[in-house]
């Protein structure tokens, strides 16, 4: 389980699905982020934008290499707006900037952040961007890279523009 490891042995404890996952090859981990990116396409499509969502909210099947989503009760409808301020729920590593600024529009270039960030956590060094961090090709990084960008003008408009620059590249 996710939450019987603490920040260090979730990195490098043989038993921690996190680090599992990471011994995974490239193929697979971009296959399960393929799940992620459509099911989040979906929920876009459906008129909400994606809050509290993580690593943590990935159940991986080791055994049928499966990608299962859970924990998606704080999504909310579009448009939204954090009315937390820095207690806006999340995880601070998958957050966007505006998931801190109390009244800061929640939307799409939101969830375009999230899925960078996520690419971030599952192919490269989490919070660092850094791309000698990353485990994918360099076109994928640069996707990943616009994805996170702090300016929302410079992100994805949507998930779908996401994955349609992400797909494009993933060879």
């Amino acid at each position: 389980s996710h939450w019987l490891f603490a920040v260090q042995p979730k990195h490098s404890h043989p038993e921690s699905p996190f680090y599992r996952f990471k011994q995974l090859s490239i193929q697979k981990r971009l296959q399960s982020l393929d799940s992620i990116y459509e099911f989040h396409k979906y929920v876009e499509s459906k008129g909400y934008v994606a809050v509290d969502f993580y690593d943590g909210s990935i159940l991986y099947d080791f055994s049928k290499d499966l990608t299962r989503i859970c924990d998606i009760d704080f999504y909310r409808l579009a448009p939204s707006i954090n009315d937390m301020g820095e207690n806006f729920w999340g995880a601070r590593r998958s957050k966007s900037p505006e998931e801190f600024i109390l009244g800061a529009p929640i939307d799409a270039r939101t969830n375009v952040f999230t899925m960078g960030a996520i690419a971030f956590g599952l192919l490269g060094g989490e919070m660092d961007h850094s791309f000698s961090k990353w485990e994918a090709n360099r076109s994928l990084y640069e996707v990943a890279l616009r994805a996170v960008s702090k300016e929302r003008a410079h992100r994805y408009k949507t998930i779908d523009d996401f994955i349609n620059a992400w797909n494009s590249v993933k060879n």
